[in-house]
């Protein structure tokens, strides 16, 4: 009896061995590949009603006086959606305020939130993602304040960050105010121990608009940061270890086909060629047919969409820039660690000829084009750090470097610049030239 079932599990196992092998040459391989079925069902399916990554970072003013920023993705997803739809709310309410210069301290002095987008929005824009109503006596802003100051009017304040124009929308009510209660209400301070101070708010006239700036006193703590290359293996990139990487691209990596040109590795089958650069970047390009239109709203969903489903992907990720190229969208992206950014020096962009990590190509709402800086990073070990440098210091020396006489923005910042280390720096911006000095 025993060797009659050892038998019969034998041949059972013999037989779906031969299925799965007929699976894997004969049949539709794209279920085996989790990726590229978001692509071919997904992505070109997507409907372009939810984005998610498009805002830097937010702030909170909770009524201490120390502004809590935060770029945590969750976190600012959903001051982003509250901001979104109170600014739909006000947008809907009646005509706004438009000014040359606002007196930014009447809504940030209360509580509130400011949600801020590395990028400039035209009201159409702004409409396009968010399905709010016209609005087109809003000049471009890449701000949104929302009060919460328990007066008898609620303020929604569209405005660029470095001139204060804007726009502002007065309400009576508003029933989405409990959702901004709730994000004022639970922000607290990071594990660090850093907040942020307004510019405007103490007369720093240096700066061309309003900038919240990093602050501390004396110990904070500091997460060292390591990082790899995901395509190489024990640290050497291969023919072979790029071959594997790039298996999740492809519908059935056993039928693909690999060339060598000069440096660069290429994989391709019928309609997807992945291109590895021996800067590290990898390209890859889909072409299986021709998008669908699709509205800024569907093509930016489609490329978060992409992101979120990406299996070789680990770090957080946002929106910083995008443009219209010959009927298709590019979207820029770079990413967020430990409630920093990652900044690219600008030797390193030169380098891999990237203006940021992440680029990716939309036709319709299909992806056609994705190129990525591959490095992967990784929080190691939480140390206590003391420091006697301050921003002071920090802005003294960028003005003096770079001979500006007025600052846009100033970021606390990881940098890479294609060395070993990741160091957390400074990032002061002049006239589009950056200055860059270690925090610590």
């Amino acid at each position: 009896m025993y060797n009659f079932f050892k038998n019969f599990i034998i041949a059972f196992l013999a037989i779906l061995a031969l299925y799965q092998t007929n699976e894997l040459w004969f049949e539709d391989y794209s279920s085996h590949n989790f990726f590229y079925s978001f692509l071919q069902n997904t992505v070109s399916g997507q409907s372009g009603t939810e984005i998610n990554g498009e805002a830097e970072y937010g702030v909170v003013n909770n009524g201490t006086g120390r502004f809590i920023l935060t770029y945590d993705k969750d976190s600012l997803n959903d001051m982003t959606r509250a901001a979104a739809k109170a600014g739909a709310a006000a947008v809907k309410s009646g005509s706004p305020l438009v000014y040359e210069s606002y007196n930014l301290q009447n809504i940030i002095k209360n509580r509130c939130i400011v949600v801020h987008y590395s990028f400039f929005l035209s009201s159409e824009e702004f409409s396009l993602l968010y399905g709010a109503g016209s609005y087109d006596d809003i000049p471009d802003f890449d701000s949104i304040a929302v009060s919460d100051d328990s007066s008898d009017t609620f303020k929604v304040l569209f405005f660029n960050s470095n001139t204060l124009e804007g726009a502002v929308y007065e309400m009576k009510e508003y029933s989405g105010i409990r959702d901004i209660k709730a994000i004022i209400d639970e922000a607290q301070l990071p594990y660090n121990g850093i907040y942020y101070v307004s510019s405007v708010q103490n007369n720093y006239d240096v700066f061309s608009g309003n900038e919240f700036i990093p602050t501390w006193a004396g110990e904070v703590y500091y997460y060292t940061i390591t990082k790899n290359n995901p395509a190489a293996d024990n640290g050497v990139v291969t023919e072979a270890s790029v071959d594997k990487y790039v298996n999740t691209y492809f519908d059935n990596p056993v039928l693909k086909w690999t060339s060598i040109d000069g440096d660069v590795y290429i994989f391709s089958d019928e309609t997807t060629v992945v291109k590895y650069y021996p800067n590290g970047v990898m390209e890859y390009a889909s072409y299986s047919g021709s998008g669908t239109e699709g509205s800024l709203n569907e093509a930016l969903a489609a490329a978060e969409a992409f992101l979120d489903y990406e299996p070789n992907l680990n770090n957080d990720w946002y929106l910083v820039d995008y443009k219209y190229e010959d009927d298709k969208i590019i979207f820029y992206f770079d990413y967020k660690i430990n409630n920093s950014i990652l900044t690219l020096s600008d030797e390193l962009k030169e380098k891999i000829g990237m203006s940021r990590i992440i680029e990716i190509t939309v036709d319709g709402s299909r992806i056609a084009k994705y190129k990525r800086y591959l490095r992967d990073y990784i929080t190691t070990v939480r140390d206590p750090v003391y420091t006697e440098k301050t921003f002071l210091e920090v802005i003294d020396n960028g003005l003096s470097k770079l001979e500006g006489e007025y600052i846009d923005s100033l970021r606390l910042s990881y940098l890479e610049s294609g060395e070993e280390s990741v160091p957390l720096c400074y990032v002061v911006s002049i006239d589009g030239k950056n200055y860059v000095e270690t925090a610590f």
